[in-house]
């Protein structure tokens, strides 16, 4: 039996935050796709690099689209969306870790919003699915 914890909408507000937040960073990210590759094709840089590295710098902003997308997605799933947001929060916590690791403060950080985000709201699903009531609800 379903528990109060999805009928209050918590975890469909934190999967919204988490993918909002994930398709704003896709959009900020692949507004310098021109500045990138205008960039590139200025310097005496060999010619596959020129080709490569706006390929390369597009993929993040795509690839966060996806991950977006998954979010959007455990919104019309039921107790699978457990799998999916416990997975999804991995997956976006090592890119907040990749992106410390790259000296990107800002964006591993605006990255653990969603990591949270999706935890959280896959962990609320995952005790309302199985009718364990360890969490306090109003």
């Amino acid at each position: 039996m379903v528990g109060a914890k999805t009928k209050s909408g918590l975890p469909k507000i934190l999967c919204l935050i988490g993918s909002i937040f994930l398709l704003v960073m896709a959009i900020f990210h692949g507004s310098g796709f021109n500045y990138v590759s205008s960039a590139i094709s200025e310097t005496n840089a060999e010619e596959f690099l020129k080709e490569i590295v706006p390929v390369l710098f597009a993929h993040p902003s795509i690839h966060l689209i996806g991950l977006a997308a998954f979010g959007i997605l455990s919104l019309f799933l039921k107790q699978e969306a457990t799998k999916i947001l416990m997975l999804l929060s991995f997956i976006v916590l090592t890119d907040a870790f990749l992106a410390f690791y790259l000296g990107g403060i800002l964006p591993g950080i605006l990255l653990m919003i969603p990591t949270f985000s999706f935890a959280i709201a896959g962990f609320y699903l995952k005790q309302a699915y199985t009718g364990d009531h360890a969490i306090p609800h109003n």
